[in-house]
């Protein structure tokens, strides 16, 4: 009896409560409910035969580095953010950090233009696109491109760093394009801006601006999103 001990059940005991302590202490598993981070990270589909995908969140790396703009982040909403968004419950929220302390941000309506200053705002630059959530934001299967040309009005999201003179558009591979205008304060010390890169289908700094709640205290940061584990057909790291 005792040798089964040894040789099973403890190795099984030891086994489970290191896994317990992984999860607590270096990594979590979340499922993502909503489409706020499409397509990065996909929610359900508007037919409801699409499984949510699950991430693993690196609780360990911003002990090690701070908050960088882009990365996506798991974090716990404000309760001003929960009540803009009408989420009940302790369930953590997934956006990318767009600003930092110090940083003015912008989403602004833009003239595509083949003299814009910016390469990326002129025919066949990098924000000449359009992104559009198809068949609509909450429940999405695809995205729609539409090339814009000269004269087209788009919406660029722009971030001014602190020390600098110049603002610069915020370029995200994929993002769904804003349909909206707003005007953030500077982000405060010890806090960051949040938004989704499903920017029309996001509840995130946008919707909570109207609440005063649109920053989040960095240390309401769980961990950065990792990676999604699940399904199995969507495995990858997060970028």
């Amino acid at each position: 009896m005792r040798k089964i001990v040894k040789d099973l059940v403890l190795p099984v005991a030891v086994a489970v409560t290191l896994a317990f302590v992984i999860q607590a202490s270096i990594a979590k598993p979340y499922e993502i409910p909503t489409n706020s981070m499409y397509p990065a990270i996909q929610g359900a589909n508007s037919t409801g035969d699409r499984a949510p995908d699950r991430v693993i969140a690196n609780r360990v790396i911003y002990k090690l580095r701070d908050i960088s703009r882009g990365d996506v982040v798991v974090f716990d909403p404000t309760a001003g953010a929960r009540a803009a968004c009408s989420e009940p419950g302790d369930v953590p929220f997934v956006k990318r950090v767009v600003g930092l302390p110090g940083d003015v941000v912008t989403v602004e309506q833009v003239t595509i233009s083949q003299t814009n200053p910016d390469p990326a705002l002129r025919p066949g630059g990098a924000l000449a696109v359009r992104r559009v959530a198809v068949p609509n934001s909450y429940g999405p299967d695809g995205v729609r491109e539409e090339p814009l040309g000269e004269g087209d009005v788009t919406y660029v999201t722009y971030v001014k760093t602190a020390g600098e003179s110049a603002k610069r558009p915020l370029i995200v591979d994929a993002a769904i394009t804003p349909d909206y205008q707003a005007n953030f304060p500077t982000v405060p010390p010890g806090q960051i801006l949040v938004l989704g890169d499903n920017r029309p289908g996001s509840c995130d700094a946008h919707v909570w601006l109207e609440r005063g709640a649109e920053f989040t205290p960095d240390s309401n940061v769980i961990g950065q999103a990792e990676m999604i584990y699940w399904p199995i057909s969507r495995v990858r790291f997060l970028d």
